[in-house]
This record gives C-alpha cells, sequence and structure tokens, in this order.
C-alpha cells in the first residue's frame, strides 16, 4: 500500500474545519451585516475608481489617450456610490439578477433536456434540477430576502455537515495510514 497519498489527511481535516466556518458564516449572516459589507465594498470600488480618474487624468497629460480608462473610472465611482448610499437597494438588485439568471439556467437545463432526451441517461435528475432552479429563481425575483435567508441557512447547515465529514474521513485516513506503517514494519 502506498502512503505517500494519505500523508496529508491534515488538509482534509482543514478544509473540514474551514467547511464549517463557512457554514457557522452562512448560517448566521443577517440582512444587516450584508449591508455593511456592501458599503464597505462600495468604499473599495469608489477608491478604485478615484485611482483609475487620477490615472487616466495623468495619461491624458502626457498626452496618451485614456478615454477608455476615464469612462470606467467614472462607472466605478457611480457603482461605489449606489453601494454605499444604497445598500439595501444593491443587495434586492443583486439577489433579482440571480434569480433572473437562476431562471435563465433553468430555462437552458430544459432546453438540453428536450433536445438531448435520446441521448441523456439521467433525465430525471436533469429534470429535478431545472425545475428546482427555475422555483428557486422565481422566489429570488418575487421575494429575494426571505428566499436568500432560507437558502443561506440551507446552504450553511449543508457546508457544515460538509465540514464534519470531512474531518471524519480525514481522522479515518490518518488511523488507516497509521495502521499501515505499523503493519509494514
Amino acid at each position: 500500500m502506498s502512503n505517500k497519498r494519505f500523508k496529508n489527511w491534515g488538509f482534509i481535516a482543514i478544509n473540514g474545519l474551514i467547511c464549517i466556518l463557512l457554514g457557522v458564516l452562512l448560517f448566521t449572516f443577517t440582512q444587516e451585516f450584508l449591508t455593511t459589507v456592501i458599503k464597505w465594498f462600495g468604499i473599495v470600488v469608489l477608491v478604485s475608481g478615484a485611482g483609475l480618474m487620477i490615472g487616466g487624468i495623468n495619461a491624458i497629460r502626457k498626452d496618451r489617450g485614456a478615454s477608455l480608462v476615464l469612462i470606467e473610472s467614472i462607472a466605478a465611482i457611480a457603482i461605489g456610490l449606489v453601494l454605499i448610499f444604497y445598500p439595501g437597494f444593491s443587495l434586492a438588485l443583486f439577489l433579482v439578477l440571480a434569480g433572473v439568471w437562476a431562471i435563465i439556467i433553468g430555462i437552458v437545463q430544459l432546453v438540453v433536456l428536450i433536445s438531448l432526451k435520446e441521448v441523456l441517461k439521467n433525465k430525471t435528475l436533469l429534470l429535478i434540477n431545472a425545475v428546482l432552479t427555475l422555483l428557486f429563481g422565481v422566489l429570488l425575483f418575487f421575494n429575494p430576502f426571505e428566499w436568500a435567508t432560507f437558502m443561506g441557512k440551507v446552504i450553511g447547515v449543508l457546508a457544515i455537515l460538509m465540514g464534519v465529514l470531512l474531518i471524519y474521513i480525514a481522522f479515518v485516513i490518518r488511523t488507516t495510514v497509521k495502521t499501515a506503517w505499523t503493519n509494514e514494519a
């Protein structure tokens, strides 16, 4: 038995801890916390836009073309200001856009299912996935905050369970490798 492949069981355990932390964070996120994060992200985007503007102005002074940089800087500054002063609207817009994206992905999955129904083996699984994706998209489109909060909790619980499972697998690997090394000696 080659033990070299399994000597990094700690890496799996660390990934398990990261999953658990992510799950706890997702499970405990509130709309207020997300609003604060959006405001700080807006500040970062605003500062980046200001830096682009300074770089664009300096390029114009040196007779270099910088019109695209100036347009990008104005857009970044505008987005940063919207994120800072309207974080609730920004979060709602993001969630609605995520809902629209999910609806489009669900429709694409249905088109693939219809187009390739003779070739596909797991038609039922693709159909269930497409319907759930469409449903999630529609729910996000019409009531973004409640469904995003609910899905965050579900994903948080799943991440915690995955983390526990990864830690368990890591220790099973560790025990197996230790036993194999003891038996080889």
